[in-house]
């Protein structure tokens, strides 16, 4: 089961990777309520769909002021993303972006072992990423510990170990003028028979967020 970008961030945050700071709008919220309580004067505005390239269909717009905001959100809420129905928002601190890198661990059924993908090219397909600026690293399911100076990477796999993940994936990775790193967007897709290991999962029906 492929998890909306909030869900999947929310994941992050427990095992220790850092997201920025957000609130989640509903189609009933009172929009400009909320900006005041995220209390960021600049902020992006993103709409959860399961679907990729949420930017260059009006997905992702960026404000100001609480009239940006309350004229970005009614936009998305309007949008078709994709041919999927939009029924929340997320609402984001914008980011001062100084590097955007990429970093996914995904199951490869042909090996039938999970590797690990990196690149400092973010921010884009990895499939357009040329092989020569991707890391790879094989990983081995019975090793609970993982040897890496990559940012997020040991988290990343852990997330990936305890929530029986198929793909977690950052893109991008952005590092921050302060130096910071942050997960600036979120991509998860769970195994759905391992559903009865976790009785905390309360994950959005599908049909609600995306039809």
């Amino acid at each position: 089961m492929n998890l909306y970008e909030f869900e999947g961030k929310n994941i992050f945050k427990q095992f220790g990777i850092a997201t920025p700071q957000s609130i989640l709008l509903r189609r009933t919220d009172d929009v400009v309520e909320k900006y005041n309580e995220l209390g960021l004067k600049e902020v992006v505005l993103k709409a959860q769909v399961l679907s990729g390239k949420r930017g260059k269909n009006n997905g992702i717009l960026f404000a100001s002021n609480a009239d940006e905001v309350k004229e970005a959100v009614e936009k998305i809420f309007s949008s078709n993303i994709r041919g999927q129905y939009v029924a929340a928002v997320l609402m984001e601190g914008k980011l001062e972006i100084v590097e955007e890198h990429y970093l996914s661990i995904i199951y490869d059924t042909n090996k039938k072992q999970p590797v690990l993908v990196y690149s400092k090219e973010g921010g884009m397909d990895i499939e357009d990423v040329s092989e020569e600026k991707i890391q790879k690293q094989y990983l081995d399911i019975r090793q609970n510990e993982l040897s890496s100076n990559i940012p997020f990477a040991k988290e990343l796999w852990q997330s990936f170990l305890q929530s029986d993940a198929r793909v977690v994936e950052i893109n991008p990775l952005v590092k921050t003028s302060n130096g910071q790193f942050i997960a600036a967007d979120a991509k998860i897709a769970i195994d759905d028979d391992a559903f009865f290991r976790h009785k905390d999962w309360n994950f959005e029906p599908r049909t609600m967020l995306g039809r």
